[in-house]
């Protein structure tokens, strides 16, 4: 797949992955963090139970299970825990604000842990696409309560920080390990790290139909289009430049809490989005290669 393709499947990996959050809000009004985080992996882990052909044998090395059983804790573990926790205690505008941290995060990890040299570009690229996430969601007008949105912001910070760490870890076992082996290898490791836990919460007395729609996009738009989708991304790109296009959650965020939940962008907001809009842009065009004269 050409570079210019995989930039607009990004886009639209990123997308789903914005509509997740306010799915979460809804699936919220039914049962708990750890019943949702179970549900939304406990069908990607059959489907990939179901082809376990095409995955397995694994081309293990010794001394890769330490690696693998890290994916499995940054991501889905503490990754699905934190930011569904973090979207009971904040609104979605200051959940965006912390979300808007991922591709530094995600760019600074590659550099540190996989030597990953990010270019003058796409460093720009990240800074106009952070100021517009930022802005856009600092300025939206939330419509779910927020009762301690501290502890919120500090949950969807850790959330980010699992994600960024996930991002590095799965670029490097990528190289060596089918993109189908990580995915299953998260959703069904995942889903028996969360089984157990489930025996701690009762079933909830009444299921909204939303709720259950919600789990529903979660699981398989979420945990196995876009997560096969990223997983892919991260063998064929940097870090960094994945990171960058996980700018666009926020502002998809954005378009379906406006689309579901009749939430109004501001003209503040507008124009934040096409800064970010123009951050995706500038990091994405070609460098341009030094000719001598």
């Amino acid at each position: 797949m050409s570079k210019s393709r995989l930039y607009a499947f990004l886009c639209l990996i990123f997308t789903i992955i914005g509509g997740g959050m306010v799915a979460t809000k809804y699936a919220l009004l039914s049962f708990s963090p750890v019943q949702i985080v179970f549900m939304r992996l406990l069908i990607p882990a059959c489907v990939y139970a179901a082809l376990y052909r095409r995955w397995l044998p694994l081309p293990y090395r010794k001394g890769d299970w330490k690696f693998l059983a890290l994916i499995v804790l940054f991501e889905p573990c503490l990754f699905f825990i934190c930011e569904t926790l973090g979207m009971m205690y904040t609104t979605a505008s200051q959940g965006g604000v912390i979300a808007a941290c991922l591709p530094i995060l995600m760019g600074l990890a590659g550099w540190l842990f996989l030597k990953e040299k990010p270019r003058a570009q796409l460093m720009i690229g990240i800074l106009l696409a952070v100021i517009g996430v930022a802005g856009a969601s600092w300025f939206g007008s939330a419509s779910d309560a927020a009762p301690n949105p501290l502890l919120g912001n500090l949950f969807m910070f850790c959330s980010i920080l699992a994600s960024s760490l996930y991002a590095v870890l799965t670029r490097r076992m990528t190289q060596r390990y089918p993109v189908l082996a990580i995915a299953a290898i998260q959703s069904i490791g995942g889903a028996l790290f969360f089984l157990p836990l489930n025996a701690f919460f009762p079933l909830p007395e009444a299921v909204h139909a939303s709720s259950i729609v919600s789990v529903l996009y979660l699981s398989i738009m979420v945990g196995l289009v876009a997560y096969c989708g990223f997983n892919y991304s991260l063998q064929q790109l940097t870090a960094g430049e994945v990171g960058l296009f996980s700018s666009l959650v926020p502002i998809a965020t954005c378009f379906f809490a406006f689309i579901l939940l009749g939430e109004r962008l501001s003209s503040l907001q507008n124009l934040f989005i096409v800064v970010t809009i123009a951050g995706v842009v500038v990091a994405a065009l070609p460098e341009r290669k030094k000719t001598r004269p």
